[in-house]
């Protein structure tokens, strides 16, 4: 597939579920384990170098495992490879492999030396579930096999690797002690919210890695047209290097003279960026410089994102609002019309002025919180449950015409925004905008599987004018139902197989996880990182641990928040 092509062009880090040595026949086995950490983390896995009289299949093994070895720029992976072609080679890219299907990715019989040959290639074929690019990016792959083709040279040292993918080779089970998760933040168009731009990175000198992502790299080219960045592109890092003081929780980051001609609100913006990029690696304070001179900033105020720890619900013949032990909080005004509409799905706006409103006919509404209503689309022909912005716009599709979407503002005409890139879309289950206005999650259907999706959305003088390319977060062959987000970075996704239902816990680039449910759900909604369903019989289901609990019952609706009120 492209996007899997587009990925190993880059380069990229193979992630191996669970190998002992990676021969060049038959299936891979695990390499390095874990060692137990010790009180710095992250904790560093050390790989053993190259030894004496070694094979060429045991360099390549060798080689293999020494990708666990971030410290240096993988300084002993590079004593695998010749004098020439070390420094040549780029190690900051990751491939995941899937245990069940390793043994259908068959590798080529291990070559031996003829008497007196110098040189040997051998090539090993993987399966990949993911890759990790050189900038953290991380891509589900779509599990076809892959060979990587090492060449081999007799040197003074023994034989040695000349030719070689750039890239490492990691299993699932080390993979998080090598490369850790970061949010790059960003800011949405109106300088209103933090958008969070999820990459990998290897855990040595992670937060100069941090710090060089957010000022001199760009945002992931998917998310690029929907944010807005603070920094000009004239002002750079004067160093690579980020001093951690004060036991490693304030980091000095030096900038170049051109950040002195910057008025107040840019350095404001900024210093935002920088402390809330470095804060989810676990660094509490940032002060930026140029040489020896602080640069005097503090960080602007943003809206959160958190939601109602209530969940919204319409109790089936009685009240639609928050409910807390056995009563539920009306929404002023929007209740009211929720009730006279007869709705079947609620989008509740954070500011609680507006709804979106999808009644049990399949019309699309709009509530207000002086208790009228409007009808925005009443074909009732093919819609999907609609969602709304940050601009209190409701967003509406139609499930057989997954590239289209139209947009109601609270003044003005209807917009047609187009997602002309979503070209293998066949069917469109279920879509949310995001609560910070910027991206929009969408459960679809291509030819063959449901695949999960998340996109920018464009807007011109905050207008919406198209939803971008798609990055594929999850494939599956299981029947799609619905989808939310849960927080920022991740969304939850309701499938549904013969073995009844299942909530995946998505990251927006990272591995997912699943949770089976016992009972048939048909909604779900996000809390804040939690998830809430309702079943088919009208049960409210919130997940305590790995269990799911039943809160209420008679819910005929479970409403969906996009933030609260200030």
């Amino acid at each position: 597939m492209r996007r899997v092509i587009a990925a190993l062009a880059v380069g990229m880090l193979l992630l191996l579920a669970g190998c002992t040595g990676l021969p060049t026949s038959g299936p891979v086995q695990p390499g390095l384990l874990p060692r137990e950490a010790d009180d710095s983390p992250p904790f560093d896995l050390v790989p053993d170098p190259p030894q004496a009289g070694a094979s060429p299949q045991q360099i390549v093994d060798g080689f293999l495992r020494a990708g666990v070895g971030a410290q240096n720029d993988w300084k002993t992976a590079r004593e695998y490879l010749t004098t020439d072609f070390a420094p040549q080679w780029q190690p900051r890219s990751v491939t995941i492999d899937r245990l069940s299907e390793r043994a259908a990715a068959p590798s080529s019989p291990s070559p031996t030396p003829s008497q007196g040959s110098d040189s040997v290639e051998i090539t090993q074929r993987v399966t990949a579930e993911a890759f990790v690019s050189e900038t953290g990016e991380y891509t589900p792959a779509d599990g076809r096999p892959i060979s990587l083709a090492f060449h081999l040279v007799q040197t003074d040292e023994g034989w040695r690797i000349d030719r070689a993918p750039n890239g490492i080779v990691l299993y699932q089970e080390v993979f998080a002690s090598v490369f850790r998760p970061a949010s790059i933040m960003y800011f949405d168009p109106t300088y209103t919210y933090l958008v969070p731009d999820e990459r990998w990175f290897p855990n040595t000198l992670i937060a100069a890695r941090v710090a060089q992502a957010l000022v001199d790299g760009p945002p992931s080219e998917w998310l690029a047209r929907g944010i807005a960045n603070a920094f000009p592109e004239n002002v750079t890092l004067a160093s690579s290097a980020v001093p951690l003081e004060d036991g490693g929780t304030t980091a000095q980051v030096e900038f170049t003279p051109a950040v002195l001609a910057l008025d107040d609100l840019t350095l404001n913006r900024m210093q935002t960026q920088l402390e809330k990029s470095l804060e989810t690696v676990g660094v509490a304070e940032v002060q930026m410089n140029v040489g020896t001179t602080p640069v005097t900033a503090q960080a602007v105020a943003v809206r959160s994102t958190r939601v109602n720890s209530n969940p919204l619900v319409e109790i089936a013949g009685g009240e639609f609002g928050f409910l807390s032990s056995n009563t539920v909080e009306a929404v002023p005004g929007i209740s009211g019309a929720v009730r006279e509409i007869d709705a079947a799905s609620v989008v509740l706006a954070a500011d609680r002025r507006t709804a979106a409103v999808q009644n049990t006919d399949g019309a699309i509404l709009r509530a207000f919180a002086d208790g009228t209503y409007e009808v925005l689309d009443g074909s009732s022909v093919d819609l999907v449950v609609p969602s709304l912005d940050t601009q209190g716009a409701v967003w509406s599709a139609s499930a057989s015409n997954p590239d289209a979407f139209t947009v109601y503002p609270l003044e003005g005409e209807p917009v047609a925004v187009s997602a002309s890139l979503w070209t293998s879309a066949v069917e469109i289950a279920a879509f949310q905008v995001s609560r910070d206005g910027t991206r929009l999650a969408a459960l679809v259907l291509t030819s063959d599987r449901t695949e999960v999706w998340v996109a920018a959305i464009t807007r011109e003088g905050g207008v919406p004018v198209a939803v971008g390319e798609p990055q594929v977060l999850a494939t599956t062959s299981s029947l799609g139902l619905d989808l939310a987000w849960l927080d920022d970075v991740s969304v939850g996704v309701l499938l549904a197989s013969e073995q009844g239902s299942t909530v995946l816990l998505q990251p927006v680039g990272g591995r997912g996880s699943s949770n089976a449910v016992t009972s048939d759900a048909v909604s779900i909604s996000g809390g804040n990182s939690s998830v809430r369903l309702r079943t088919f019989d009208g049960a409210l289901l919130i997940q305590r641990g790995a269990n799911w609990e039943e809160a209420a019952g008679d819910i005929a609706v479970l409403g969906v928040q996009q933030g609260s009120a200030e």
